[in-house]
């Protein structure tokens, strides 16, 4: 049997009830993305917060919009296509599409929520966001795709 521990390592920012209250309102003109920009309510709140933060690092960020284990059809995201392709290159882009058909039904994955890059693609990362104000908590299924 073969034993794997994974540290996720773990970063803790905080919010004012002024940028929630701005999110829930729908004043989102500072957020540069647009999947994240166009959800309703306080959805997508903890994404615009960890993408903010990424972007004063000086990285860029797409929320949702870049399914990294191939289950979509190429061409959907050809943004996060692109920063993939300009990454890891166009072979190892193309095995790593083979991800998603090997694991399902049989192993639950979730894809983290963010994709970071740096804008020179020196750099790629994968960010979870939870907020402590709801409760939300990591599931094996995310901890997995972010181990992946």
């Amino acid at each position: 049997m073969f034993h794997l521990e994974v540290l996720i390592p773990t970063r803790t920012l905080t919010f004012t009830k002024e940028q929630f209250d701005r999110w829930k309102n729908g004043e989102r003109d500072d957020c540069t993305d647009p999947y994240c920009k166009t959800l309703r309510g306080t959805r997508g709140f903890g994404e615009y917060i960890a993408g903010k933060h990424y972007e004063s690092l000086g990285y860029e960020w797409i929320h949702h919009d870049f399914n990294l284990f191939g289950g979509n059809k190429l061409g959907k995201y050809p943004k996060a296509e692109a920063v993939f392709r300009t990454y890891f290159g166009d072979e190892r882009f193309e095995r790593g599409r083979g991800y998603s058909p090997s694991f399902y039904p049989f192993v639950r994955i979730e894809e983290p929520d963010l994709m970071i890059y740096k804008p020179d693609y020196s750099e790629l990362r994968f960010v979870e966001c939870k907020r402590k104000d709801t409760s939300d908590k990591l599931r094996d299924s995310q901890v997995k795709g972010l181990a992946l």
